[in-house]
């Protein structure tokens, strides 16, 4: 609907009403949105052929102002609507409507080193401005960006030795997802919730990093996640027959491993995946990251670093790429033995650890020895080893205070993200859409 106002002018000395003026120039946008999805923004009622611009903001978790800005030409009609329209210029690139959110930078980091921080399954309130050519405000709007849709419930998980939220749709029973981050440790509760709000239901699974589990990621028991598959089938909310497992990184690492042991699972999707089972990541460099039945995981041994210049990152996929090529032959995890299908996520320039070359290794593996029709690898050029799952601000691809460099690009990572999210959704659900009852 198109605001009017009623216009008072004087005429000697007297009010005299002129009469409704329609079409105001107007921002049109939800006031909450699905934070995976384009939020469709509409201004109306401009001045055809005329220039204007779009700018957002959000404020993150650490209190930053992150923000985008995007210019337009109204049509004739006096519209701009960003799902139809390209901009004349953007700071943030050739990312569509989606770099208005995945495209902001923040405010002052002039070196790019700053990740953008939430609060897990939280909601991000984000402002529009609409201004002219000469920079004046027009119109502003807020939308509430939400990881966790209608009618979905959260229940915290602290049984059987598990720590995890469980997620549910409200479409009971739903197709089941064991969710599992990577070295950070603790949940992955916004993947979960993006999860549920699909109509899966989502079990953000902790395996370290939280009380009641082990500090450091080192053997880490796969009977665990077995464990949680198991819980998981069990609850009256998930369909039965099967369930599916998405993993980043280390979780990745382990989704494979588990879902080569589980016949429950009928799915996995590997965000930056390994090929072997690595070390763990903890003070005692010997250890295995995982065990099965009480013993070590076969996994590839450390090997002196690779040394760094002074002052610059360090690209841990150096050290990786030299222990790839002295791992042991059982180090290689048995994809083989996995029943269902695969999708993989990888970046090209990956710089924590080499995810495209692993992915290529575990399709080659499959192929080999038999591989899931169905089987599917996503290769982004440019992209890193963080790619996200949400239009997110893309931010720095460093981490630990600008001290690791992961890869890529933001504007890579973001393009990355805003095309993969929707295919792993689908794949899940074409995936397990049979096994719902």
């Amino acid at each position: 609907m198109s605001k009017t106002r009623t216009v008072l002018t004087l005429v000697g000395g007297s009010c005299v009403l002129v009469g409704p003026v329609a079409n105001a120039q107007r921002l049109d946008m939800p006031p909450a949105a699905p934070i995976d999805r384009v939020v469709p923004i509409r201004a109306s009622s401009l001045l055809p052929g005329r220039v204007y611009a779009l700018q957002t903001a959000v404020i993150d978790a650490a209190g930053r102002r992150w923000t985008a800005r995007a210019t337009y030409r109204a049509d004739a009609g006096g519209v701009i609507d960003i799902d139809r329209d390209v901009p004349l210029a953007t700071s943030f690139g050739d990312l569509g409507a989606g770099g208005l959110f995945s495209g902001m930078w923040a405010e002052g980091d002039v070196d790019q080193r700053l990740r953008f921080l939430t609060r897990e399954a939280s909601s991000v309130i984000t402002s529009v401005v609409l201004s002219d050519s000469a920079g004046t405000r027009i119109d502003s709007a807020s939308v509430e960006r939400r990881f966790v849709g209608p009618g979905v419930r959260e229940v915290t998980v602290a049984e059987e030795g598990l720590r995890g939220h469980f997620y549910l749709p409200p479409n009971s029973p739903a197709p089941g997802v064991l969710v599992l981050g990577g070295s950070e440790g603790g949940y992955v509760d916004q993947v979960a919730a993006l999860l549920a709000s699909h109509g899966f239901a989502a079990l953000s699974l902790a395996y370290f990093g939280v009380e009641g589990l082990p500090v450091q990621l080192g053997e880490i028991p796969l009977e665990y996640f077995e464990r949680a598959l198991t819980w998981l089938q069990n609850q009256s909310g998930v369909a039965r027959g099967g369930v599916g497992i998405v993993g980043t990184s280390k979780g990745a690492e382990v989704a494979l491993l588990v879902a080569s042991r589980s016949p429950a699972v009928k799915a996995v999707v590997a965000y930056a995946p390994s090929s072997v089972a690595w070390g763990c990541i903890c003070e005692d460099a010997s250890r295995a990251s995982w065990t099965a039945n009480g013993k070590a995981v076969a996994s590839v041994p450390q090997v002196p670093s690779v040394p760094v210049s002074p002052g610059a990152p360090v690209r841990p996929v150096l050290n990786y790429l030299n222990r790839l090529q002295r791992a042991p032959r059982d180090a290689a995890i048995p994809v083989e033995q996995i029943q269902g299908p695969l999708l993989l996520v990888a970046g090209s320039d990956d710089e924590l650890w080499p995810s495209l070359l692993m992915a290529q290794r575990l399709m080659a593996r499959r192929a080999a020895l038999g591989a899931h029709a169905r089987d599917r690898l996503l290769t982004y050029e440019g992209a890193g080893h963080l790619i996200g799952k949400g239009f997110l601000p893309a931010g720095s691809t460093r981490i630990a205070g600008g001290r690791i460099e992961t890869g890529g690009t933001p504007v890579a990572n973001a393009r990355a993200q805003a095309d993969s999210w929707p295919k792993a959704v689908d794949f899940l659900k074409a995936e397990l859409a049979h096994e719902k009852q």
